[in-house]
């Protein structure tokens, strides 16, 4: 097949993976949305059908809908918790990656994939060995979800995957850089290529995907150059060779096969022992960079040792392919939260508070009302009134007793519930106890707290080991990295 026609499957490929995971990142959207306040977003319809959000559908009543971010104080005290763990088993490791965790600030950028795998459920780093204005070596990149693509994969461990890849929004001076090979003629072309797709249709683009919240797969924001990285599993025909002759062991391209059956004549006829031949397939990681039309930027197979990716993938839990948040599990206890919330503050101004219910005859000429009024919120004002007739009533203030209907009980059972579903509790949290509780039992309470997110940490702990190996693979395939980074400052 036309090696061209093979590029574009690939892509058509990539994008359709992409597409797949739409849903997962219109969930992720709405995630960030409430983790961070925005939680009245939500679209629904009025009693005439019409869509609207919930927060103007509950403001047509005259009074905003109230607030109270439940979530965004469970994230903070997880995060809190594994940055406090994660540094004591940091202190005792010695794995010869010290130097590239220091280079890559490896803590910060743990605890921001962290959060971020609270929320979506995914924490994707990207590790390459690069050279960059902020120093050259080994870079951990974070991958965002809504720039992120995998073919369908249901193992956790993610040995079924057979493609990866990312979206990479770049500056025509970085593409001229990476794929321009220090050609004016390629760079040429580049910058004719970039220059003409914001009016080009794109061939593959399929006109009614789904796109979620993070933009679309071939277009990048203004004044940038979309790179679309793909990583697909590919089988290779090799030759193996064991020359004996040499007490040599070597792989090499099925096309070499002529070579050695030539080489192989010569030593029969000088007497030499031939060279041991052996046709195999092997299976390989092959990246391609493609331009928004198809076109192959650069290709390469993986340098990793072993034939490896680059990305750590961590998809929690994965069950049926599916990712399934922490945040998740708590976002109807925080809507009902905040309607609670809101019905009380409804209750609250639209009860009578202080109300005084003056008659008119009691009322003296020389007085106005305006006069009244200060004086009855003057902290030791009289007010003189004529005594009222037969069947009126005196000047009364009324306040109306704030019966809330069980709604206060209601919260406090909502703010319960929200703690047990997400099994952060008040002694997780790091709050006191009741003045009761010794030292020893407050500490069992700690502990048996941070057994409920125990496996959301340790499933994270695996994906930082994951994503060592691979920092590991890059000390092994590339030696002159063993040195100190080379940082530009």
């Amino acid at each position: 097949m036309d090696k061209n026609k093979i590029d574009l499957r690939v892509l058509e490929a990539a994008h359709r993976a992409w597409v797949a995971l739409a849903s997962a990142r219109e969930r992720r959207c709405r995630y960030l949305r409430y983790t961070y306040g925005d939680q009245w977003s939500d679209v629904t319809r009025d009693r005439f059908g019409n869509l609207t959000t919930e927060g103007e559908l509950f403001a047509d009543g005259g009074r905003p809908p109230v607030t109270n971010n439940l979530i965004r104080r469970m994230v903070k005290a997880v995060v809190g918790r594994y940055r406090m763990d994660s540094s004591a088993e940091r202190a005792d490791e010695d794995d010869g990656l010290g130097r590239w965790r220091r280079f890559n600030a490896l803590e910060e950028l743990d605890a921001r994939s962290f959060e971020e795998f609270l929320i979506s459920g995914m924490a994707i780093h990207h590790v390459w060995a690069a050279r960059r204005p902020a120093g050259s070596g080994i870079w951990v990149d974070a991958v965002s979800p809504d720039r992120f693509f995998i073919s369908g994969t249901s193992d956790f461990r993610g040995t079924d995957t057979e493609m990866v890849g990312q979206l990479l929004d770049m500056s025509f001076s970085e593409v001229a850089m990476r794929f321009g090979r220090c050609d004016g003629r390629r760079v040429a072309r580049l910058r004719e290529l970039y220059g003409s797709l914001p009016s080009a249709p794109d061939s593959v683009m399929v006109a009614s995907s789904p796109e979620g919240c993070g933009g679309g797969f071939f277009h990048a924001p203004g004044g940038r150059c979309r790179v679309v990285e793909v990583w697909t599993l590919e089988c290779r025909a090799r030759l193996k060779c064991h020359d004996m002759q040499t007490a040599t062991l070597w792989v090499g391209p099925a096309g070499a096969e002529a070579d050695v059956l030539r080489e192989n004549r010569r030593r029969r006829r000088d007497g030499r022992q031939p060279i041991a031949m052996r046709r195999d397939v092997d299976v390989v990681w092959h990246c391609r960079m493609f331009a928004p039309d198809g076109t192959v930027l650069d290709e390469y197979d993986s340098p990793l040792a072993g034939g490896s990716h680059p990305f750590a993938v961590k998809l929690y839990p994965l069950v049926d392919g599916d990712v399934h948040s922490l945040v998740e599990d708590v976002i109807d206890q925080q809507r009902h939260v905040n309607r609670l919330l809101s019905v009380m503050d409804r209750m609250l101004s639209s009860a009578a508070k202080g109300v005084l219910l003056f008659p008119e005859g009691c009322k003296f000429p020389d007085y106005t009302w305006e006069e009244v009024a200060r004086r009855w919120a003057d902290p030791g004002g009289v007010i003189p009134y004529r005594a009222p007739r037969a069947g009126e009533a005196e000047p009364h203030q009324v306040v109306t007793p704030m019966a809330d209907l069980g709604v206060h009980q209601l919260l406090q059972t909502q703010i319960a519930m929200f703690e047990d579903v997400s099994g952060v509790s008040r002694s997780f949290m790091g709050k006191a106890g009741s003045g009761n509780v010794g030292a020893e039992r407050y500490s069992m309470e700690v502990e048996n707290a941070s057994v409920a997110v125990g496996d959301l940490m340790k499933t994270f702990s695996h994906f930082t080991g994951v994503r060592d190996a691979l920092m590991l693979r890059w000390l092994r395939s590339c030696p002159e990295l063993g040195v100190e980074p080379l940082n530009s400052n």
